[in-house]
């Protein structure tokens, strides 16, 4: 369904931008105009999916080697508080707005879960520190009120640590992962400059597979390197509060 809407976005977004050359006037009684650069912060709740599995050959490693490479996985599924700013320029023909944004946001998603192959002994933890985006922006605008979809590219810090407790090993993964982001939202003009929106965003990070060192707490590295692919996806709802530095009133 999120690869549908992504599409539709695109295609709406194209489709629109062909008609809109020809667009060049306000329409009548319409006294808001969105066009202009614009900054902004805001804040809300974002849930992450994680996935770690370890594709460490023959097996899977030190953490798993009781199982096939690639059969066993860990999923981390976690909300949090998450905020960050964002800024960019649109411009209005009509009741149509065209525009691209970047954003950047923190959140507090991270789980730390018991191992279910050594519960005794292993525990796993990941982590989406933060995520940024690059979008395109269509809208259609009811005077002071803005309705948008939006699609483009998005990429994201993705933390993966397995821990013996027993042994006092450690392996860890810190990798930015590259994917997609699609979503929609609504703003309210408050006056010339100052707006408020609420805004939703599906973010899929995609998937990254990395090698590193078992490291005990000596600072001495263990003899069997780990293998894990990390997939990654978030869904967020913001608020937003944003200024406009107008090219309209």
């Amino acid at each position: 369904m999120y690869k549908f809407f992504a599409v539709l976005a695109v295609a709406a977004l194209s489709a629109s931008t062909a008609s809109a050359a020809d667009m060049v006037e306000p329409i009548a009684g319409s006294t808001y105009d969105w066009s202009g650069f614009y900054v902004g912060g805001h804040v809300g709740f974002a849930n992450g999916d994680i996935t770690a599995t370890d594709v460490t050959e023959p097996l899977g490693g030190f953490f798993t080697d009781s199982v096939p490479a690639g059969t066993e996985g860990f999923d981390f599924n976690k909300g949090g508080v998450a905020g960050g700013i964002h800024a960019g320029a649109q411009w209005q023909w009509g009741q149509f707005v065209l525009g691209g944004e970047a954003t950047w946001t923190a959140t507090g998603i991270r789980k730390t879960i018991t191992s279910p192959y050594f519960p005794d002994s292993d525990t796993e933890t990941a982590k989406i520190s933060n995520y940024a985006t690059v979008v395109g922006r269509l809208g259609y605008a009811f005077d002071r009120v803005l309705i948008y979809a939006k699609a483009g590219y998005a990429g994201g810090k993705v933390d993966f640590r397995a821990r013996d407790n027993e042994a006092l090993v450690t392996y860890e993964k810190n990798e930015w992962q590259n994917g997609y982001a699609i979503g929609a939202g609504i703003d309210y003009a408050l006056s010339n400059n100052l707006s408020l929106g609420v805004d939703y965003t599906h973010i899929d990070l995609g998937h990254k597979t990395s090698t590193g060192n078992n490291v005990f707490d000596d600072g001495s590295l263990g003899a069997n390197p780990e293998t894990y692919r990390t997939e990654a996806k978030v869904d967020a709802v913001m608020a937003r509060l944003t200024y406009k530095f107008g090219m309209g009133q």
